[in-house]
């Protein structure tokens, strides 16, 4: 078993100490595992440029590697590898630090299953002449938990980490296992005299390793149960009615209030189609492939007629100065 830990806070911050001690506890249920930890503070890892290479030759027929260089290659690898994966990082302005979502972005689209066996299937059906294969081990289940650390005391200030980092593992169907919204950071001084914190941080780690391997549907929820009884975030999207969306795994629920409690209901149905699952993930692949279908005619309509109304656009520098 290969268990991983990424830390996107400081060198020994609070962030690299709580991912640690939760590969601490991870090494305790599984003792003869691999265990890998990276600090990112000082890799070079940048945006998602929209540049489409990655689709595009996977729809050709070939790989779907990122063409931007950099050291995002040795993270990608270092996940494909892993089957436990412990991700922390620090809540910088309500949500994680960029650098985590620079990798979330360059990760998810090229190792989201549904789109990757969309493309499979039109290899099946000859539509490519390409081989219907791709790379196991970077579609095998893998098992993940969260880590989001905030110096904040009010919990509005760290409103948005626990819930960005799902975005991580969800394209690639990971399961996951726990989250912890670890704020107060400023007031503790340091996690490690926290003792409970520590404790619920190593326990996180070791029942996200004996996780692995099991039925996804006996796999217990590690932490407090929230809203969304996918994410267990929550966040909620609110209507002008009584249906609500999970913004996270975007599944539609009924508000209720009994005794002034907030509830909310979310059918077997609804559950089944979060993101993370692979018919949810499905729903937007099959979204995506329906752009071209309807966008096409529109941008025939007005071929010839483009370019001049783009003309402003393109000139900008000039064109400003003009009006």
């Amino acid at each position: 078993m290969n268990i991983l830990g990424l830390s996107f806070g400081r060198k020994m911050g609070n962030t690299d100490i709580l991912v640690k001690e939760a590969l601490y506890g991870a090494k305790e249920a599984a003792l003869n595992a691999n265990i890998r930890f990276i600090n990112t503070v000082k890799l070079e890892i940048g945006r998602c440029i929209g540049c489409g290479a990655c689709s595009d030759s996977l729809s050709k027929g070939g790989d779907n590697n990122c063409i931007v260089k950099d050291d995002f290659d040795y993270v990608e690898e270092a996940i494909r590898q892993a089957d436990v994966i412990i991700v922390g990082a620090p809540v910088y302005v309500l949500q994680p630090v960029g650098q985590f979502k620079n990798v979330v972005d360059r990760f998810s689209c090229r190792h989201d299953n549904a789109a990757i066996e969309y493309q499979m299937e039109r290899r099946r059906k000859g539509e490519v002449d390409a081989p219907a294969v791709f790379p196991e081990e970077r579609l095998k289940q893998r098992y993940v938990s969260y880590i989001s650390v905030g110096g904040a005391s009010t919990d509005d200030w760290v409103s948005m980490g626990t819930a960005s980092m799902h975005l991580f593992g969800f394209p690639n169907l990971m399961k996951t296992i726990g989250n912890m919204d670890v704020h107060h950071m400023g007031t503790t001084g340091n996690p490690v005299l926290n003792r409970e914190l520590m404790n619920n941080v190593h326990e996180m780690g070791r029942q996200t390793v004996q996780a692995y391997g099991k039925p996804l549907e006996e796999i217990k929820w590690f932490g407090d149960e929230g809203t969304c009884p996918v994410c267990h975030q929550n966040l909620m999207l609110l209507s002008k009615t009584t249906k609500v969306t999970c913004p996270i795994c975007g599944i539609h629920g009924t508000l209720s209030i009994e005794k002034d409690e907030v509830k909310v209901t979310f059918s077997n149905e609804q559950k089944a189609r979060a993101r993370g699952t692979f018919a949810g993930n499905k729903e937007h692949t099959d979204e995506i492939q329906n752009f071209g279908i309807i966008a096409e005619p529109k941008m025939k309509k007005v071929k010839d007629e483009l370019p001049r109304m783009l003309e402003k656009y393109k000139n900008f520098e000039t064109c400003i100065l003009e009006n």
